[in-house]
């Protein structure tokens, strides 16, 4: 069969058999046996024997001829577990699901025993691949049972489908589980529905952060009483793989561009405005004559999106632009005229991609050679050798590059590689997509997942203690903390932005992060993320309880949303911690303002200006002396700090920090 399918969770069904017994409630008004039945008698019809079980050898292959990837509902018509079904005809559905690994297979079940049990002779020593989902079908209460038995089974993806829901399931324990779909029953003798059996499930997995997807509330046809619940359409859906986002932007050169999502025109905005603050400060020199610098799109795309009937930019052209521009912004005004040397780098794995990539630049009149504009077909991490060469020719001392790695997921950068820039591009900077979230809520400990975590050099030991943390907000924050000082150990970066874009059609959010040995440019970024307060967003406080990198004592956390209201609770904060934390640091001897930004700015999601202004205004409250480079005391009535003037414990003050007003 192979058709494209109108069932909302998946994209094609394939059917190696058909026909099927009924063993439960559930089965009482199926729809694939009304269907097949309607057509019992009919001469050379594909359901001439109605809905009796038959094998279907003939369409084992089908998936291996299709090309594109897509979800993959297996056996609509049938279950792939009944007991008549030779286990060597299983046997063969799984070899080709196996193979065909570009494509995402939703195996679905009511006799979860006969699964679990074939599951663990196939794979004795692991789970099934990644891309192979296991589910089972549960109509209330009484089919619990299958939902334990899919828990243990070894399956890397495991869903349910409660559909018919035909009563309360009660509470349910949905620790291994990536997704659940309800829906209520259709068709002419349909059982009806109540909403609260829904909102019970949808609460369940809202508490658990597991995937909700709701089908419909049935009736006489499926669309009878639509699909959204208090007026919102619940499409969750887990990763297509362990490590990937579902993102589905696809470019073809003969089609118009995808229509851009929220979260990818924040992140747009937010690396147009960076790299133009960017151009900005390295062309603030006016003695400087020329300026090298080499642009990296590891996952270029197509190059380009629509905003409803607009077509934007993406990022290919917002580097191309933005350098234009500074060419002309840069040399206004200038005597001695500035020389802007970039080359752009821009790798795409899809070939699809990749023309459509090169059609948009040639439209835009891009041209695109070896020596200023280079477009690859291939993966990011093969290509990496040959563009860190060139770059270390072009610059051999300074290495000034950005590497933009906007991955959909979390493993498709390897550590090892992010730690290589660093060590071979002295003044590079990496921008990275890191589906955070993603990561902490799917970790289980398997083969497959060991696997797929390998490129961030994570230890088993570390995926159980992320696992252990994140049953609340409070060690969800833990884990946040831990996974991304672990990020910081194994890149070799010094300074980060961990920050998150949270998409408005999904809880799951991205830290869009910022890497790099050079606290200016992290200062730059943090300006972006003010800029953009709207989108940006991380678990505590701005201060120095930042991603909890002080002991997190409340059991509720904070959401620091860059507003003006954080602003002012993170002056507040920082007014009252740094004290201690400027006294230790300048205990034995006076620290510039320079150093004091340095050790600080992991710390906090404060600018330089709002540190400024706070060493400022306990500098005035006589905590703290400033002293000029030459050692002479600054004045009282300081407006703005210099970086060469050093902090120093006042000579007047026996105990630091005591002086504090009670309110601020």
């Amino acid at each position: 069969m192979g058709q494209n399918s109108a069932i909302e969770w998946t994209d094609t069904t394939w059917n190696p058999v058909t026909g099927c017994t009924k063993i439960t409630r559930g089965c009482d008004n199926c729809y694939a046996e009304r269907f097949a039945e309607r057509f019992r008698g009919v001469p050379g019809h594909p359901f001439e024997s109605g809905f009796d079980l038959t094998t279907r050898p003939e369409r084992l292959h089908q998936p291996l001829a299709w090309k594109r990837p897509r979800r993959i509902f297996v056996n609509s018509m049938s279950d792939l577990f009944h007991k008549e079904i030779p286990i060597g005809f299983i046997d063969r559905v799984f070899d080709t699901m196996e193979k065909a690994d570009w494509h995402v297979f939703q195996v679905l079940t009511k006799r979860s025993s006969l699964m679990r049990r074939y599951l663990r002779r196939r794979y004795p020593e692991a789970a099934a691949p990644a891309h192979i989902w296991c589910g089972v079908s549960v109509e209330d209460r009484a089919a619990a049972a299958r939902i334990r038995h899919l828990r243990t089974a070894p399956a890397t993806v495991r869903f349910l489908s409660i559909e018919p829901l035909l009563g309360p399931v009660g509470d349910v324990d949905l620790d291994g589980i990536s997704w659940v779909i309800v829906g209520g029953e259709s068709g002419p003798n349909a059982r009806p529905m109540k909403k609260n059996w829904v909102l019970d499930i949808k609460n369940t997995c809202r508490k658990q952060r597991v995937e909700f997807f709701f089908k419909q509330w049935g009736g006489p046809t499926p669309k009878s009483g639509g699909r959204k619940i208090d007026g919102i359409e619940y499409n969750g859906r887990p990763p297509a793989q362990p490590g990937r986002e579902n993102v589905d932007f696809r470019w073809h050169p003969d089609d118009l561009p995808p229509q851009i999502e929220e979260h990818s025109k924040a992140k747009l905005a937010v690396l147009r405005g960076y790299l133009r603050a960017y151009f900005d400060r390295l062309g603030s020199n006016l003695r400087r004559d020329e300026l090298k610098l080499d642009l990296v799109d590891g996952f270029a795309g197509g190059g380009s999106f629509r905003d409803g009937d607009k077509v934007v930019s993406g990022t290919p052209l917002i580097m191309l632009e933005e350098f234009e521009a500074a060419k002309k912004r840069l040399n206004e005004g200038r005597r001695k005229p500035l020389r802007l040397d970039c080359k752009f780098y821009f790798t795409e794995k899809e070939l699809p991609h990749t023309d459509h990539l090169k059609k948009t630049l040639n439209e835009r009149g891009y041209t695109q050679d070896n020596n200023n504009i280079v477009v690859r077909n291939g993966r990011f991490e093969d290509e990496a050798e040959g563009i860190l060469a060139e770059i270390r020719r072009r610059q051999p001392l300074a290495g000034r590059s950005i590497f933009l790695l906007d991955q959909t997921g979390f493993n498709q950068v390897a550590m090892r590689l992010v730690r290589r820039i660093f060590s071979e591009l002295q003044a590079a900077e990496v921008i990275l997509t890191f589906a955070a979230e993603v990561l902490i809520n799917t970790l289980h400990v398997s083969p497959a997942m060991i696997q797929a975590v390998s490129p961030l050099e994570m230890t088993e030991s570390q995926i159980r203690s992320m696992i252990e943390l994140r049953g609340d907000e409070v060690g969800r924050a833990l884990a946040q903390r831990a996974l991304r000082l672990h990020i910081l150990a194994r890149t070799g970066a010094t300074y980060d932005t961990p920050f998150f874009v949270r998409p408005k059609q999904s809880r799951r959010a991205l830290w869009l992060l910022h890497l790099s040995h050079h606290p200016v440019a992290r200062d730059v970024m943090i300006q972006r993320h003010w800029a953009h307060r709207n989108t940006f967003e991380h678990y505590g406080h701005g201060d120095f309880n930042m991603l909890g990198l002080d002991a997190l004592e409340s059991k509720t956390l904070p959401q620091f949303n860059f507003h003006k209201i954080d602003e002012k609770n993170m002056r507040n904060g920082l007014l009252d911690s740094m004290p201690h934390r400027l006294t230790r640091l300048v205990s034995e001897q006076p620290a510039t303002i320079d150093a004091i930004r340095h050790a600080f700015a992991n710390q906090t999601a404060a600018r330089y200006k709002d540190l400024d202004n706070v060493l400022l205004e306990l500098f005035r409250e006589k905590e703290f002396d400033i002293l000029r480079q030459d050692g002479k005391p600054r004045s009282r009535n300081l407006k703005r700090i210099d970086p060469t003037d050093r902090i120093t414990l006042p000579s007047t003050l026996l105990f630091p920090a005591l002086s504090r007003r009670p309110k601020r």
